[in-house]
């Protein structure tokens, strides 16, 4: 595991430009000054056989992003060998950042630019983004790389499933990775998180967000 962050920018795959490193740094602490709520991005080299979801669940748990509470803390985590990356929202802003909505942010504002190799423009598009719908703005619109139209009736029936199962056993879909061990060579790895300016508040997290790649 990993040791917690002590910056909002933690680049352990060496991917973000070093003059671009304070431009993202001063982004991330921005948000929490405006809206209270900390947002954080880590950049591993590779997940090393690890699940996506069951490591950053883990991470996310252990180093407590946000205040304890309101449970209102956001980490972008990206696996840049593997071309995977994983947006993990806390209890307090599931409401605010539903799953649909981090997949959107995912897919049409960090994908691109990840894509293209400007990891540190995904990162402050995401930030604006997420302080926008902080601060009470809609989310941003797809693009046209969505598909437009009406989902299938198939999927509409799916969807309704889905919302009266979790309706039914009271939030089932919270998961738990406490159990799982350690994480392969990167644990080792604790001398990336140094500098300083960040500290997580006792948030909690139970799986809400999204996983994408690009």
């Amino acid at each position: 595991m990993p040791p917690a962050p002590r910056d909002y920018l933690t680049d352990l795959a060496g991917v973000v430009p070093a003059s671009q490193v304070a431009e993202v740094e001063g982004r991330l602490r921005a948000v929490e000054q405006r809206t209270g709520h900390q947002v954080i991005a880590v950049f591993f080299p590779a997940l090393e056989g690890e699940t996506l979801e069951e490591f950053t669940i883990r991470c996310a748990q252990a180093w407590k992003v946000g205040r304890k509470g309101l449970d209102d803390g956001v980490i972008l985590f990206a696996f840049v060998r593997d071309h995977r990356m994983r947006l993990e929202v806390g209890y307090g802003l599931e409401e605010k950042v539903p799953d649909a909505v981090a997949r959107r942010l995912l897919d049409d504002e960090v994908r691109p630019r990840f894509a293209a190799g400007d990891y540190a423009g995904g990162v402050l598009a995401l930030a604006a983004s997420l302080q926008g719908i902080f601060q009470g703005e809609p989310p941003p619109r797809p693009t046209t790389r969505s598909r437009s139209g009406p989902p299938p009736f198939g999927v509409i029936a799916i969807i309704l499933l889905i919302l009266v199962l979790r309706a039914v056993m009271g939030g089932g879909r919270r998961r738990r990775g406490g159990g799982l061990g350690g994480f392969g060579g990167l644990g080792g790895l604790g001398g990336g998180f140094s500098g300083g300016g960040f500290s997580g508040g006792g948030g909690s997290f139970g799986g809400g967000g999204a996983s994408g790649s690009w």
